[in-house]
């Protein structure tokens, strides 16, 4: 109805689905309620891209998972016991819960989500929250540049990732292109579990990566990065590097970074992308000549040599430190502090 009328707004859908939707499936007044809500967040994201031009059907979910509020779950994690509202009242369910997640009992908890896998296990998402640490702001700026070759690399020279990973993706590149060119159903299902566990692959190392750029500075310091919001219909590369662009999971590796570095008390930035790979960090001198290859960079003004992502990295946080009207004072290595 959202669609077909062109209505996004919670509480003008409330009030012309609620009644008839209630009637029709039996669901209690609160899951209907997290119904909409649910579908107004699905309509708002497709109007956000049908304004970017982009084509878009109705939303649809063929597993859309419940959703549940303070008012309709209950959790005791001291006995591993949940209560869900169903039509029938509500329920009592065990559960079980990984070692790593208690450290996050502490927190209170929100909302969550009912989900069935595709194996038939059912999973309870919840959301839990606390209060930002509160961390004095120390004189530490890092600016991180993102690269298709090398997953990123920061001003002080470091560069984050393992030479194995490229390797993996190739071998899964070699794969799908072998599945595709076949055609055969059993190919076709070899493809879909091979996407799953492409996309497993790529989170885990956005994990690797996220811990590890974090953990590399102190609290209250902050993390500079490139705006690259539709950086790929921006970026012009060569047409060898197109499939390594559009595998690119640099959104959510920055999604890992803020929520990590938010924990520990670091800001993030985000500064203009143009011209950050082109200029000299030393000189500031900016054209395309400067980047004889993909790799290395080389001033035509006044002759500096360094790594073209470590270039960009630095210039990614003097333009911040610029943006922001601090003081341009010399950057100096955490490793030089001891």
């Amino acid at each position: 109805m959202g669609w077909d009328d062109k209505i996004t707004n919670g509480v003008a859908l409330h009030k012309q689905t609620y009644y008839e939707h209630r009637a029709r499936t039996g669901l209690p007044s609160q899951l209907v309620c997290a119904a909409r809500v649910k579908a107004c967040e699905a309509l708002k994201s497709a109007n956000k891209l049908l304004r970017q031009k982009k084509n878009v059907s109705c939303p649809k979910s063929k597993r859309c998972p419940i959703r549940y509020d303070a008012r309709s779950y209950t959790v005791w994690f001291d006995r591993s016991e949940v209560t869900i509202l169903a039509i029938g009242g509500r329920i009592k369910l065990i559960f079980e819960l990984a070692q790593y997640y208690r450290q996050y009992l502490s927190w209170k908890n929100t909302s969550a989500d009912l989900i069935r896998d595709k194996k038939g296990r059912w999973w309870l998402h919840i959301v839990m929250e606390t209060d930002n640490p509160k961390v004095t702001p120390i004189n530490e700026t890092v600016g991180v540049d993102l690269g298709i070759v090398s997953p990123a690399t920061d001003c002080r020279g470091t560069f984050y990732g393992e030479k194995h990973w490229k390797q993996v993706e190739d071998r899964i590149f070699e794969l799908r292109r072998r599945l595709t060119s076949k055609g055969t159903k059993s190919a076709k299902r070899h493809l879909k579990k091979l996407s799953s566990r492409q996309a497993r692959f790529r989170r885990d190392c956005d994990h690797v990566l996220s811990k590890r750029l974090v953990q590399s500075v102190g609290k209250g310091a902050t993390i500079v990065f490139e705006d690259l919001t539709n950086i790929r219909g921006r970026a012009k590369v060569r047409k060898s590097q197109r499939r390594r662009l559009h595998g690119w999971s640099f959104a959510q590796f920055q999604a890992f970074v803020t929520y990590k570095a938010e924990a520990k008390g670091i800001a993030i930035g985000f500064v203009d992308p143009r011209f950050t790979s082109q200029k000299c960090s030393s000189c500031g001198h900016i054209s395309r000549s400067n980047r004889p290859t993909q790799k290395d960079f080389k001033c035509k003004k006044c002759h500096a040599e360094l790594l073209a992502d470590h270039n960009a990295a630095i210039n990614i946080r003097e333009d911040f430190l610029k943006l922001r009207g601090s003081v341009n004072n010399p950057f100096v290595s955490t490793d030089d502090l001891g």
